[in-house]
């Protein structure tokens, strides 16, 4: 996987997967106990189906321009003519591009996820941000390559535009932040997108952060939302957790959406990706594009708890259709 395993480590590829499958799977054990809702609950919030209607059409453009980040800055102005900046700030080896409709007045900062396992390998510590507004604990590897972006991007952001900011992996935790920054600083946030976004802050965070227009988009079997895992941070900040609403994407037309309250205390009432069905390739965008293309012409939700029946259900079409 590009975002979290570089050239340098490349031949560790299959020891990093299993540490970081490893971890994953120890740190959710350790989170059964710290929910906060009673038990009864915690099962209710699993058995409903969210009544907000998903647009997936902006979720398919977004996780394309996510892509798009990968790729060179040539490549980058040829998909998006209107980019306006390409930069690799600060040595942080985060790519990022804006690109601004000056007529519309509409503009997008768009993240790229990390090339190396550095940042999630080696520094799961949160520290308050003391020289924010909003203070709040933040993943110190994640934060540094937001300062660097948000210091280089700065000068090509215009305050009063509709502002969209996009990321995938380690680029959505840097966008999440990027866009508390801008909030902050009088920008207009109008949505930040973000595919398998690792956790950025901690409980105490997240109880910060109602204010947040984030939508973040999860494959169903996508371990790298579970990291970095809780076992890691400051007891004094409490465990890592994920912030704002969730769209779990399953096979064909079918996916979950979880709010605020029920993603955080789903993510850490139960964990259902076992050692055999989590896999990495599952973080790949273009893995989670070809299922947000599935809901284009329709889409189908389902409640958090019966989503494996729908997964099952899809393999099973699919086999039927092989054998035509």
């Amino acid at each position: 996987m590009a975002a979290l395993v570089s050239g340098k480590t490349r031949g560790n590829a299959p020891r990093l997967r299993a540490r970081q499958i490893a971890a994953a799977l120890v740190s959710i054990s350790l989170l059964a106990g710290c929910t906060s809702l009673p038990k009864g609950e915690l099962q209710a919030l699993g058995t409903e189906v969210a009544q907000d209607k998903i647009d997936f059409a902006p979720l398919g453009v977004n996780a394309k321009r996510a892509k798009a980040a990968y790729a060179s800055p040539a490549q980058i102005r040829t998909a998006y003519p209107k980019t306006i900046r390409v930069a690799t700030p600060g040595g942080r080896d985060v790519q990022y591009f804006i690109e601004r409709d000056d007529k519309a007045q509409v503009q997008y900062l768009v993240v790229r996820g990390t090339m190396d396992d550095t940042t999630l390998k080696e520094d799961f510590d949160a520290k308050v941000r003391d020289d924010r507004a909003t203070k709040i604990p933040v993943h110190t590897g994640f934060d540094q390559d937001a300062r660097a972006v948000w210091k280089d991007a700065q000068p090509y952001l215009k305050k009063g535009y509709q502002t969209y900011i996009v990321g995938h992996s380690l680029g959505g935790a840097v966008a999440a932040i990027l866009g508390i920054y801008m909030f902050e600083d009088g920008y207009k946030i109008a949505k930040i997108y973000t595919y398998g976004q690792p956790r950025f802050t901690t409980s105490a965070g997240v109880a910060k952060l109602g204010f947040l227009p984030l939508m973040r988009v999860v494959d169903e079997n996508d371990v790298v939302p579970l990291l970095p895992p809780d076992a890691m941070v400051n007891k004094a900040f409490g465990p890592y957790q994920q912030v704002g609403p969730e769209v779990i994407v399953l096979e064909g037309p079918n996916y979950v959406y979880l709010p605020n309250q029920a993603a955080s205390e789903l993510s850490l009432g139960e964990f259902w990706r076992d050692m055999n069905v989590a896999n990495l390739k599952d973080h790949k965008l273009d893995n989670y594009i070809r299922r947000i293309d599935e809901k284009l012409d329709g889409s189908h939700a389902v409640a958090y708890d019966a989503r494996e029946n729908y997964a099952a259900k899809q393999k099973t079409v699919a086999a039927l259709k092989s054998r035509q």
